[in-house]
């Protein structure tokens, strides 16, 4: 019945009616059936937002940084309590005997083993265990940013398919209201002007439902790359948008203030105490030093002799600032990280805690107000226009409006759900329990 748009299929009839016969009330958005209908064409796996998160962690990315976490504990596991190895010296030489003019062999053999009196075997635990907390907290972070990103672009795919969905809907009605303004122009019900109009309007939301069939992609697309996946065809979103409960107002306070417990900020404190850790374990290395051993010599005679070795290493002029000094400096840079990211984590928590009530202001008032009265005065300018109070263009007119309402509820569904799930994400992480 469209052939501009073969790749529709419908499940529903929708008859408007333009120069003569009855008028009934504009249509309301598509069903989710016939909204994925719209949009499969093009598409490629459908997935649930629970599916898409789930995929987002197993990303490539964030499975390596466990990877990278439980790799360091299993290394870490075998460090050896000793700090040095035995050292084993062999001096062998020959000389002349005097008394008989005859070369004999003579040496020694030595065993030394240092030891570390400055604390480095516990330096080096602490150090260890500071760089594994840091990497558990990355992998935190990691997924959260991964779930982060695949959750807003679900929405945003979700969004674009009913825009689609809105968009070809729209496009059909024009493009009949398009032809009996062209009939009824050829009956001098209407003036050819008139039915230019229509026909323009037509050819608007042709061009706007190819633009969100555009759309429909690139975001599909999009969300496969969040979740850090490679497809041959744009991704789906399949299912309901997801509606967690916010938080109470009366709970703000402690929830921003529990905002350096959220990965990304508890990961530039664990930094500056790994740095420190390790400019401590550096610092040691350089430390006193106890050296002890035994050292067995044969002379050109054939007497074997032992001797026991004592070697103390003091740390009068190089205490190991040259290695420590990057250390120090990296903690000094993860503190200031810290303070920053600490003071943003607190902003943004609490301008996403606005946003859910702002977002759903604007929800409210879109579907209690704008779409209402958009859609009244589509009825009230077709039930004018046949009675011949109403030019068709006024009619157009409201039918854009109506049709940007249509729009602008959609994106205002998605933008509350994103608002919601952003919340709800954060507050997630914080009841895990970070690192403050």
């Amino acid at each position: 019945m469209f052939r501009q748009f073969p790749f529709l299929h419908r499940t529903w009839v929708f008859v408007l009616a333009a120069a003569v016969g009855p008028s009934p009330s504009m249509a309301q958005s598509l069903s989710p059936p016939a909204e994925r209908s719209a949009a499969s064409e093009h598409g490629g796996t459908p997935l649930t937002f629970d599916q898409a998160l789930g995929l987002a962690e197993s990303s490539p990315a964030v499975l390596g940084t466990r990877s990278a976490d439980e790799e360091q504990r299993r290394v870490a596991g075998s460090v050896s309590s000793m700090v040095a190895n035995p050292t084993i010296i062999f001096q062998p030489g020959a000389a002349r005997d005097p008394l008989d003019n005859q070369w004999k062999s003579f040496g020694e053999a030595t065993v030394i083993q240092s030891w570390n009196l400055s604390g480095l075997p516990g330096k080096r635990r602490a150090s260890l265990a500071a760089e594994g907390k840091l990497l558990a907290v990355e992998a935190r972070a990691a997924a959260l940013s991964h779930r982060l990103a695949a959750a807003q672009a679900w929405m945003e795919l979700w969004a674009a398919q009913r825009s689609l969905a809105d968009a070809l809907q729209e496009a059909e009605l024009a493009q009949e209201f398009s032809v009996r303004m062209a009939k009824a122009a050829a009956a001098a019900a209407f003036t050819r002007a008139e039915a230019a109009d229509a026909e323009t309007y037509a050819a608007e939301a042709h061009v706007q439902a190819i633009a969100a069939q555009g759309e429909v992609v690139d975001r599909g697309f999009q969300l496969a790359a969040a979740m850090g996946r490679a497809e041959e065809r744009p991704l789906l979103a399949a299912g309901p948008l997801p509606a967690p409960p916010p938080p109470a107002r009366s709970e703000w306070p402690v929830l921003i203030e529990a905002a350096g417990k959220l990965p990304g900020v508890a990961a530039h404190t664990l930094a500056a105490d790994a740095e420190r850790a390790r400019e401590l374990e550096l610092r040691s290395t350089r430390g006193w030093t106890l050296g002890t051993g035994v050292k067995g010599t044969r002379d050109f005679l054939g007497t074997w002799g032992v001797q026991a070795v004592v070697e103390v290493t003091v740390p009068l002029f190089d205490r190991g600032e040259r290695e420590a000094a990057p250390q120090a400096a990296a903690a000094e840079r993860s503190t200031g990280a810290h303070r920053e990211a600490l003071a943003v984590a607190a902003t943004e928590l609490t301008r996403a805690l606005h946003e859910v009530e702002h977002s759903g202001e604007v929800l409210a008032a879109v579907e209690k107000e704008l779409l209402p009265a958009a859609a009244e005065s589509v009825r009230i300018r077709e039930a004018s226009m046949r009675a011949g109070e109403t030019t068709v263009l006024e009619v157009l007119v409201a039918r854009r409006a109506l049709a940007a309402a249509r729009a602008r509820r959609t994106r205002a569904l998605a933008a509350h759900a994103w608002a919601q799930v952003r919340v709800w994400m954060l507050l997630a992480h914080l009841t895990l329990g970070g690192e403050s």
